[in-house]
């Protein structure tokens, strides 16, 4: 597999590690942010070298939609989904899909897996 990088932001500390660990283990480079300010100033530092963004839609600050919209701008072809225990209208958003939190982390890997290899 060529190597990807992934961008996840997850406010929740246990849930962002987690996710973390298992896209490393599958062989991404995967980039952290707690919120989605700090997920946008990551985009606009390395948006050149990372291939997905993976967004909780609720956090303090900008949600995951307004960093979607930010990001958006600066790389209007950014690839991106909501992982979220709410519901979304991703499509308006401009996602490639959304995974409902509990969610299992092979269902994840799957999703990620499918968007990267999709031409």
């Amino acid at each position: 597999m060529d190597s990807h990088t992934i961008l996840v932001v997850e406010d929740e500390l246990l849930v962002l590690e987690t996710l973390k660990t298992v896209l490393q283990d599958r062989g991404y480079a995967v980039l952290t942010a707690s919120n989605g300010d700090e997920a946008i100033q990551l985009f606009i530092d390395r948006y050149e070298e990372i291939d997905l963004v993976l967004l909780d839609m609720q956090m303090p600050g900008k949600n995951g939609g307004e960093a979607l919209e930010e990001m958006q701008f600066i790389d209007p072809e950014v690839k991106a989904f909501f992982i979220t225990g709410v519901l979304v209208d991703w499509e308006s958003l401009g996602a490639l899909g959304i995974i409902q939190k509990p969610f299992l982390t092979s269902d994840l890997v799957d999703k990620v897996d499918s968007i990267l290899t999709a031409n």
